[in-house]
């Protein structure tokens, strides 16, 4: 190169070139391209598949490769195992406790059952007890005696005379106890011309008995009794020929009937 026009600077060719490097003192290379940010090489046959670019670009002649340098992958992968492991067992035990409960339902169940059982037989025990007691009740209301005890049978019923004798004599001493026949309501008790000492009840069944001839009465009309209550004595008052207990029954009421095959009907001969 020629030397400039005075007056100019003059740079010569030799100048020029001492802002080079030396030839043959080329710096040494490098065994690694080096990230920047990270801090870490890369292995050497990653880095032999990259290439630097006119503008400094690096540019992969092969896929693109992904390097997880924080561990975001793996802590990922950790967290969701634990979560998975944490579902398992939660499952586990939400599946015991259904099964524990399911359980304690069935023995709910089963004791329920069993009180139930057990409540329904106490309650037919005592349903039959009371139906056998009902039934005990009930036959002593509606049983049937005898008015008199030990007294000998004189007169039956018929004609006589002229005139219905309607009903039975018993011949015994005077003072004799009388008894209710069965369960009723005293509807007279008092005198009444031929019978004397006269007492009228009315039983359960509708039934009436009549006495006469009482030397006593030892009850008042109203008076409710039971079977074999006193009521009065026997005598000798009204038409009588002696001491005796005259007795009639009316069925339902009505007119009276002979005595002896009703008192046959109900066990009392």
């Amino acid at each position: 190169m020629s030397p400039r026009t005075q007056g100019h600077h003059f740079v010569s060719s030799d100048s020029y070139s001492g802002r080079h490097r030396a030839p043959g003192r080329h710096r040494a290379p490098r065994r690694g391209p080096r990230i920047a940010k990270s801090g870490y090489l890369l292995p050497g046959a990653a880095a032999a598949a990259l290439v630097v670019t006119a503008t400094g670009a690096t540019v992969a002649e092969s896929a693109p490769a992904y390097f997880d340098l924080t561990g975001t992958a793996a802590k990922a992968r950790a967290h969701d195992a634990a979560s998975a492991k944490f579902n398992r067992v939660e499952t586990d035990q939400q599946r015991e406790v259904q099964v524990t409960a399911a359980r304690a339902r069935v023995l709910e169940a089963a004791r329920i059952a069993r009180s139930a059982e057990r409540s329904a037989v106490v309650k037919k025990r005592a349903a039959a007890a009371a139906l056998k007691k009902a039934e005990a009740d009930r036959k002593a209301r509606e049983k049937w005696v005898m008015p008199i005890n030990g007294a000998v049978f004189t007169s039956g019923y018929g004609w006589r005379w002229g005139r219905l004798h309607a009903g039975d004599d018993f011949g015994t001493p005077v003072g004799t106890p009388l008894e209710a026949m069965s369960t009723g309501t005293v509807t007279f008790a008092g005198w009444q011309g031929g019978y004397g000492n006269k007492i009228e009840i009315e039983y359960w069944d509708g039934t009436v008995s009549v006495f006469g001839h009482l030397s006593q009465i030892e009850t008042t009309v109203g008076d409710k009794v039971a079977p074999g209550d006193l009521v009065g004595l026997s005598g000798n008052t009204g038409h009588s020929t002696g001491p005796h207990l005259h007795l009639e029954i009316h069925p339902d009421g009505g007119s009276a009937v002979d005595p002896a095959p009703w008192l046959h009907d109900h066990g009392l001969q």
